[in-house]
């Protein structure tokens, strides 16, 4: 008997205890009151707010989720929402007193510390103050150092300010904290910033260390062009044309679609070494190996016309115009080899045909993450930050017809 009143009275206190945790998962003591925290997921204006802001419609959002907040006692994490959207809006300092406000309420978890932090982290950011904003982050770390978000914007923070160093760091504890799938991108990233470190070496004439840092950077990840260019330049600037040769045409081997950044190097390189010919048979395998590779072309073509073959270089510009009719570089080209010989009105016609439903890009490059728009092939986006976004964009390759065979 007296057993079964031990067990009776240990199934009461599990009862109770599961009770009390059913009621602090829905009510919470906040300024000497009891807050029920589903009555804020309960209310209209609560899944009002959110359907305005899945339809990206701030200002309806704002209002309905103010709404909210008063009705169900001002919950955190409304208000959290509030200030970023405030944020989003533009009103940063709005935001931010919206988040400080949050940081002054007794009683708030390390996580829920955390988490308010991280909103203001970015709402500095986002208004420029740079040292709040990497104090904010480092504080969010400190409370919570697996918080990837934190790591991320502390890292382009760094970025922003050229601090490569820093940079670096925050990515290698940032890809050890994330899961295997990712590791092949935090490598890149990893690899960009070696090649940044390698540039400021570069600056301060350190040749060993630039190129150091730039073989880091090739072996990270063995597509990074920009390392591939810069450690053949440290290799030409201490006297070793055969070493930098050899790098540039690694970046070929290794990136085929990049080859074309390095086509000017080894144009000029080759004679050097008493073996001009290996240029254009560098070109001709280039096209052979990608039919469509314009840029080949291009720079053949200009090779041939400096050497007086320019009517085999006209050839070779027709075959580039066909596959890619909008690269402004490419009509240039032609311009300049019809004036030299004389412009033939039968070239002039299949030039024409050619060339009739062309549209130039002044800005082809553009990064996929954000579409911002560049005259130039960009490392790293201006606007996003993001490494390696940027493709160039073609609308498309031109008809084949008559005009296509040579005449």
């Amino acid at each position: 008997m007296e057993n079964y009143g031990i067990l009776l009275g240990a199934l009461l206190a599990l009862l109770a205890g599961l009770a009390i945790g059913k009621a602090w998962e829905r009510y919470k003591l906040a300024d000497g009151r009891w807050i029920d925290r589903r009555r804020a997921r309960e209310s209209p204006h609560y899944m009002l707010g959110l359907n305005f802001l899945v339809a990206n419609q701030v200002d309806p959002a704002i209002a309905e989720l103010t709404k909210a907040a008063e009705t169900a006692g001002d919950p955190l994490e409304i208000h959290l929402i509030l200030g970023n959207l405030y944020r989003e809006k533009g009103q940063v300092g709005r935001a931010i007193q919206e988040h400080q406000k949050l940081l002054q309420r007794p009683n708030l978890r390390k996580l829920e510390h955390a988490n308010v932090l991280l909103c203001l982290g970015l709402d500095y950011k986002h208004g420029g103050f740079v040292d709040r904003a990497l104090e904010a982050f480092s504080e969010v770390l400190r409370l919570d150092p697996n918080n990837q978000y934190a790591l991320a914007n502390l890292e382009k923070l760094y970025e922003e300010q050229h601090q490569w160093g820093d940079a670096y760091a925050t990515r290698q504890k940032l890809s050890k904290r994330d899961d295997a799938g990712a590791d092949a991108r935090h490598q890149e990233i990893l690899a960009f910033l070696e090649n940044e470190i390698g540039l400021e070496a570069l600056k301060r004439m350190d040749y060993p260390e630039a190129a150091r840092r730039f073989e880091a950077a090739i072996e990270l990840d063995a597509r990074n062009a920009p390392a591939y260019m810069n450690l053949g330049d440290v290799r030409f600037y201490l006297g070793d044309p055969a070493g930098s040769t050899a790098a540039w045409e690694r970046l070929i081997e290794a990136s085929p679609d990049r080859a074309y950044l390095a086509f000017s190097r080894l144009e000029a390189a080759y004679p050097k070494s008493d073996d001009a010919g290996r240029f254009p048979e560098l070109c001709r395998r280039l096209i052979g190996g990608n039919p469509q590779d314009w840029r080949a072309r291009l720079a053949l073509a200009r090779h041939l016309s400096a050497r007086g073959a320019a009517r085999e270089g006209l050839d070779l510009l027709f075959e580039a115009l066909v596959q890619n009719p909008h690269a402004l570089a490419v009509h240039q080209a032609i311009w300049q080899t019809l004036s030299a010989l004389h412009l033939p009105q039968p070239l002039v016609d299949r030039y024409i045909d050619l060339a009739r439903e062309s549209v130039f890009y002044l800005d082809p490059h553009i990064c996929v993450r954000c579409r911002y728009r560049s005259t130039e092939l960009l490392w790293q986006c201006p606007h996003c930050h993001e490494w390696n976004t940027f493709l160039e964009e073609r609308i498309a390759p031109a008809k084949d017809s008559e005009a296509t065979i040579s005449t």
